[in-house]
Formats: C-alpha cells, sequence, structure tokens
C-alpha cells in the first residue's frame, strides 16, 4: 500500500490508504485540524477553500515542525500565510509532499464556488438533520438567520440562536463536509477491521472562528456537530488567543496555499524530483462548481 502516489484519485481511496497506515484503527480519537481561505463566511469570494489534516497520535505535529524547520530557520515554525513572502510560499508549495510522505497524516481540500455553497445549503442542511430548524430574518435591517428551538441542557428551556447570514451557509458546508468525511473513513476503518461497529470519532482542532470560540458562529458549529446525523462522532473546539500554534500554522498554510493555486495556477507548477516509495501521507482536493 506505501507504494502508491500521495494524491489519492478518490475520497474513499483517500480513507483507505490513510487506514491502511493506521497500527490500530479502533483506536479514537483521530484529531483534526481545519482551517478555511479566505474565510467562514459568504462575503463574495468567487471561491471557498477548506483543509482537513488529520491524525491518529497527533503526527501532523511533527509535519508541522519539519516544514517550519525548512521554511523558516529562524525561528523553525511556520509563519502565518497572510504575513508570508511569494518565496516562502513557493517553498511551501515546492516542499510539502516530500513533507507529508514520510508521515501518516491525511490532508483533505475541499474547494467550493461560494454560488454552490448558497444552491446546495437545503441539500447540506438536510443531510445533517436540520431542516426546518433555521430560517431567514432580518434584525435590525441585517439579513440573520435564526437556528432552534434547541434545548439547553443546563435548564431545559427551550432556544434559538440568531447569526448572521453570511456565516450560517458557511458553517452548514463545513459542517456537512465534515460529516462525509466521517462517512467515508467509517467505512474505510470498517472495511479494514471486518466490522461494522468500530467506534470512530474526531477531535476537531477548529482555526479561531468569528468572534473567537464565545460567538454565535462557535455556537452554531457546536450545535450543528452535535445534531441528529453527526452526534458523537465530534468534539469541536480550538486554540483562543494567537494563531502560533504549529497545527494550526500547518491548516492555515495549506488552506492558504488552495487558494493561491486556483487563484494563481501558473505561479504554482511543481518543479522538484519525483516522490519516492515508501509513501505514508495522502492528500486528496476536490472541487464543487
Amino acid at each position: 500500500m506505501r507504494d502508491r502516489s500521495i494524491a489519492a484519485p478518490d475520497l474513499m481511496a483517500a480513507m483507505r490508504w490513510f487506514v491502511a497506515n493506521l497500527s490500530n484503527p479502533a483506536l479514537s480519537p483521530l484529531l483534526m485540524s481545519i482551517d478555511h481561505s479566505p474565510s467562514e463566511q459568504v462575503d463574495g469570494s468567487e471561491w471557498h477553500h477548506s483543509v482537513l489534516v488529520i491524525s491518529q497520535n497527533v503526527e501532523h505535529q511533527a509535519l508541522a515542525d519539519e516544514l517550519g524547520a525548512m521554511l523558516n530557520p529562524s525561528t523553525r515554525t511556520l509563519k502565518q500565510w497572510k504575513n508570508a513572502n511569494q518565496t516562502y510560499k513557493r517553498h511551501f508549495h515546492q516542499t510539502l509532499f516530500h513533507a507529508l510522505k514520510n508521515h501518516p497524516v491525511l490532508v483533505l481540500a475541499s474547494s467550493i464556488k461560494e454560488s454552490a455553497v448558497i444552491q446546495h445549503e437545503a441539500t447540506f442542511a438536510d443531510a445533517l438533520g436540520i431542516t426546518g430548524c433555521y430560517r431567514r430574518i432580518m434584525d435590525n435591517g441585517k439579513a440573520k438567520v435564526e437556528f432552534g428551538p434547541y434545548t439547553c441542557s443546563d435548564d431545559g428551556a427551550p432556544q434559538t440562536l440568531v447569526v448572521s447570514g453570511r456565516h450560517a451557509p458557511m458553517a452548514i458546508h463545513v459542517s456537512h463536509y465534515m460529516l462525509r468525511i466521517h462517512t467515508h473513513l467509517q467505512a474505510a476503518v470498517s472495511e479494514r477491521m471486518g466490522r461494522p461497529d468500530v467506534p470512530v470519532w474526531f477531535q476537531v482542532m477548529s482555526d479561531k472562528p468569528p468572534n473567537d470560540f464565545i460567538g454565535p458562529y462557535a455556537e452554531l458549529m457546536w450545535l450543528l456537530l452535535g445534531g441528529p446525523a453527526t452526534h458523537g462522532k465530534f468534539t469541536w473546539g480550538g486554540f483562543t488567543g494567537t494563531d502560533d500554534q504549529s497545527i494550526d500554522l500547518l491548516a492555515d498554510n495549506l488552506a492558504g496555499l488552495m487558494n493561491e493555486v486556483t487563484q494563481r495556477p501558473d505561479h504554482y507548477t511543481y518543479q522538484g524530483p519525483p516522490l519516492q516509495p515508501p509513501i505514508c501521507g495522502v492528500f486528496y482536493w476536490e472541487r464543487l462548481e
């Protein structure tokens, strides 16, 4: 299985390749770092990119450290993509796969047009089991989404959550994408273990969301990932404060790279030697227009 390419031809192949490298596929949770470019909101951008970096024993920490040492010798840490120059960005692109091949890490990239986020919102919501739980409203002249009613475990009283109309569609899209990833990974683990009841769940480490982890976007993500279709499959959170954690920076760099490659593909042509086996890492990129 290691005598293969690093880029998987489809999502299920990516999951099988990743699971094949796990010593114990039944060991949960798997750690998922996630970031987005340009942002987690409908803002008029043509494309939105989400990157998920998954490993079983935080091996993507070692991947981030290896890349940081190569790309930024003065501090041996990755830079924030928005603060990096073009030399750094091109070097990251040229060295990424040679580093990834040495680590049992799964990198998944999703690029979706903003028009598709809006067009498929009802489909995503239906898959998440939240159809009828959210509605468009106007609040002080601003378009927003009201989500609920839901029951808070503290007092049992029904509550509703009001979220920016720009944030809600992206939260629904991202949650649906993570549910798809879980479904395919669960199938790959069950296939390898020979039984369907192997529990798989993710500890999701998000980049700092709009209004940090106390804002309505974060609360909506908690509700979506704790809903009927996703309940028990995800724990969602992340680091607060400055974005200086290496696994956050790795996801940030990857999301930024996907955005750059989409906008300026002629600037990101791989020029290095071909990867030689054995290959442990996996990369998969899908696009929805």
